[in-house]
């Protein structure tokens, strides 16, 4: 569960790096509609990165740690580039995709046993 925890701690500074960001250096360099989907994704992703570092203390949840860890990476990636490049591409349907992966985490959770037992549903 070392891995969930770093996972956490770099989505937890990522997402609050990137929030500070859209509220000083980036809020007039972006524009309103980019800049608020950043601010979102951004508080999304930080929220994620501690559930993540809770998950990886306080459970034995590698399946599911594994899946909120790439769910945010996977949306965060398509965010920043639509809003740091405006362009909507294709691929667009992962900021969805990654959002799902994510919740399947959370769902798996319910069947994790808490640290020190044994997992009984992988």
């Amino acid at each position: 569960m070392r891995l969930a925890w770093i996972a956490g701690v770099l989505h937890a500074l990522a997402g609050s790096t990137l929030l500070f960001l859209t509220l000083h250096p980036l809020r007039d360099a972006l524009a309103a509609p980019e800049l608020e989907l950043l601010k979102i994704g951004a508080a999304w992703q930080a929220f994620q990165g501690l559930a993540l570092m809770i998950v990886a203390t306080a459970t034995n949840a590698r399946r599911a740690a594994a899946l909120m860890a790439i769910g945010p990476l996977i949306s965060m990636a398509m965010l920043s580039y639509i809003a740091f490049t405006g362009h909507r591409p294709p691929v667009i349907v992962a900021v969805p995709i990654g959002g799902a992966i994510a919740t399947i985490g959370w769902i798996a959770l319910l069947f994790a046993a808490p640290a020190g037992r044994k997992e009984a549903g992988g």
